[in-house]
């Protein structure tokens, strides 16, 4: 049962953001607090790699405890968030740790466009005669595990 309504109250793992101008470049995140925009996050930010996500297959990895939660990219860890803690300052929450002792479903998306791609940062917005001219506009998934 979801607990919290609204995007970001209920929460949300972003186990990895990456931008396809920025192929080695992925971050983490997550999301909480109060409804969206006046929601919080943190994060790893972005992080180089140094090898292009879209050449091979890689593992990306959450390992969630009641007290972290941690990212990894092909079994190295390279970033941890600690969730024993208020993770708002006040509503909604009621106690160290929610909204992420709670299940959570699963997404598995790409985004185009949007606030993500900041046009002062990463160029003109791809307009959608563009982005149907990509090679491989495609997102590849070999498996998704829980354990």
């Amino acid at each position: 049962m979801i607990e919290w309504t609204g995007r970001a109250a209920s929460g949300e793992i972003d186990i990895s953001e990456v931008r396809g101008e920025q192929p080695t470049i992925s971050q983490s995140t997550l999301h909480y607090g109060a409804q969206w925009p006046q929601n919080q996050y943190s994060g790893s930010g972005p992080v180089d790699f140094g090898f292009d996500f879209s050449q091979d297959y890689h593992v990306f990895g959450a390992e969630w405890t009641n007290a972290s939660i941690k990212f990894l990219v092909d079994d190295k860890e390279f970033h941890t968030e600690n969730i024993d803690r208020n993770m708002s300052s006040g509503a909604p929450y009621t106690k160290n740790g929610q909204p992420f002792d709670q299940p959570f479903f699963w997404i598995l998306n790409v985004a185009v466009g949007g606030q993500f791609f900041p046009s002062n940062e990463y160029g003109p917005a791809v307009t959608p005669d563009e982005a149907r001219q990509w090679p491989k506009p495609t997102m590849e998934i070999d498996y998704v595990r829980k354990m």
